[in-house]
């Protein structure tokens, strides 16, 4: 009995000494993929998250007898620029980080918030600071892109027209912090030419003062004097130490000394360097996941505890040389209230060139004057198809219900149908050929002039004809809600009708 029970004890002990034995290996493993491989910690898609799908035009209830081949009623169409995306995505999808070896994107965003919610930006935070981090582990380097908060542009899946550090706003903003994020960088995706950005991290005003603060502050010759972000001290030029209120406080300098906002993306690329430096040099580096893991709030990310601290050790080994900073760079244009960036698309496709190997195209919506004939026409057209979509709906929603609808009805739902389906034809080919236009070899102003004031002509005429048989249609059935087919006491910015989502641009 004795003999068969120390038997069953040396079992149990070598299989408790095998499960050690495993449980070390894999720990080591885990531990040497972290150092040596740090890629492979990002094969996975899970944290990819998919895009809001494009916004659509309405299908038609019934047989719509047009001189083209009907839709099929399950079809949609594209919408009009209110949602149409700019044009710099290539033909192909994004490339996932598995499907191009040696290569991962990661957009870092710095929120204009604090831990009270409250922040310097009006009524609501932006992501007043966005910069992607190209790493490509096969040539051992990294690029730092700036991208200007003011760009004007269109964000995925949403109506409008927005500032880039807006469409965390459209996305969610604070309330929807997830969906904030993902939105920010699915618009990066597109003005890098479709590349794929697949992971983020997130950081509030308050988060960066407590993480500087807790490496020591940093050793910085400053370029200019300013505030620090509490405004109780004033730093002048020269090489001197900023804690975090001070790091802050400088990398908000709104313009440079050239009197540009361009100054302050580059600034902060500057800075990031700097900290970097520090990191590396006091071995600082592997503490940064313990940092994110502590921070109780104010830093936000979707990748795992891993993958952070594998991006960190391969940072470890990184010469400082290797990294290099970037930014898109535009010029700053009024536009009615507020000022906006349009990007220099040369240099855009430049630089996607230089660090993803794509030929990306211009993106035709950011440019001044499509932005100043959105105004004199575009505007215009979208109120009228937002109308008529009220009004095609409210048939769509009674027809689901089971109402029933007689001859006229459907007759007057087939006209007013046809006048908005070719509106919204007529705005997505304007879009195109005049985006293409501006974008393309410069011509003189009367020759723009020219070309914009026959599209003009073509927008108004199909204007009147939605306008007429949208109100008959609506009388028809009953429609008591009021159209209205202009701007009314408010700016573009600020109507449902053309932005979806109502963004405070400060």
């Amino acid at each position: 009995m004795r003999t068969k029970n120390i038997r069953v004890k040396h079992i149990i002990l070598f299989s408790i000494l095998g499960v050690l034995l495993i449980g070390l290996a894999i720990l080591g493993w885990y531990i040497y993929r972290i150092f040596n491989q740090p890629r492979s910690f990002f094969n996975d898609t899970d944290a990819i998250a998919t895009a809001k799908p494009d916004a659509t035009a309405l299908a038609p209830l019934f047989p719509i007898s047009t001189e083209k081949e009907p839709e099929p009623e399950t079809e949609v169409t594209s919408a009009p620029t209110g949602t149409e995306q700019p044009t710099a995505a290539p033909t192909d999808p994004p490339v996932d980080p598995e499907e191009k070896l040696g290569r991962l994107n990661v957009i870092l965003m710095g929120i204009d918030a604090y831990e009270d919610g409250s922040s310097t930006s009006g009524t609501m935070p932006h992501t007043d600071a966005m910069m992607v981090i190209a790493i490509n582990f096969d040539e051992d380097r990294v690029d730092l892109i700036s991208l200007p908060r003011d760009t004007f542009t269109t964000a995925p899946g949403y109506r409008g027209y927005y500032k880039f550090n807006g469409v965390f706003n459209v996305g969610g903003g604070m309330d929807d912090p997830e969906g904030g994020f993902d939105l920010v960088r699915h618009t990066a995706e597109l003005w890098l030419g479709g590349i794929s950005i697949p992971y983020y991290y997130g950081l509030d005003f308050q988060a960066v003062i407590d993480i500087v603060d807790k490496i020591g502050g940093i050793d910085y010759d400053v370029d200019q004097g300013f505030w620090a972000q509490s405004m109780k001290k004033h730093y002048s030029v020269g090489k001197q130490h900023l804690d975090g209120d001070a790091v802050m406080g400088y990398i908000r300098i709104r313009r440079g000394a050239d009197g540009l906002d361009s100054s302050r993306t580059a600034r902060q690329r500057r800075m990031m360097v700097a900290i970097f430096k520090k990191l590396k040099e006091e071995n600082l580096l592997t503490t940064i996941p313990a940092l994110i893991n502590a921070a109780s709030s104010g830093i936000y990310t979707n990748t795992t505890l891993a993958q952070t601290t594998a991006l960190a050790n391969y940072a470890m080994n990184l010469p400082s040389e290797n990294i290099h900073t970037h930014s898109m760079g535009g010029k700053m244009r009024l536009a009615f209230d507020w000022s906006f960036c349009f990007v220099d698309q040369q240099n855009r496709i430049r630089i996607i060139h230089d660090i993803f190997g794509i030929d990306a195209e211009p993106v035709s919506v950011c440019t001044p004057r499509y932005e100043r004939w959105l105004h004199n026409t575009g505007f215009s057209a979208l109120k009228h198809l937002r109308q008529a979509e009220k009004v095609l709906q409210f048939v769509a929603d009674q027809k689901a219900a089971g109402a029933s609808f007689d001859e006229e009805q459907i007759s007057l739902y087939t006209e007013a149908y046809t006048a908005y389906s070719k509106l919204h034809e007529l705005f997505d080919t304007a879009t195109e050929e005049l985006g293409n236009m501006y974008v393309g070899e410069e011509k003189t102003l009367a020759e723009y002039q020219s070309v914009e004031k026959a599209w003009d002509a073509k927008f108004k005429e199909q204007e009147n004809t939605v306008e007429s048989t949208t109100a008959a249609l609506a009388n028809s059935i009953g429609y008591s809600e009021r159209l209205k087919w202009k701007l009314q006491y408010v700016e573009w910015y600020d109507d449902a009708d053309i932005n979806e989502i109502r963004v405070d641009f400060r």
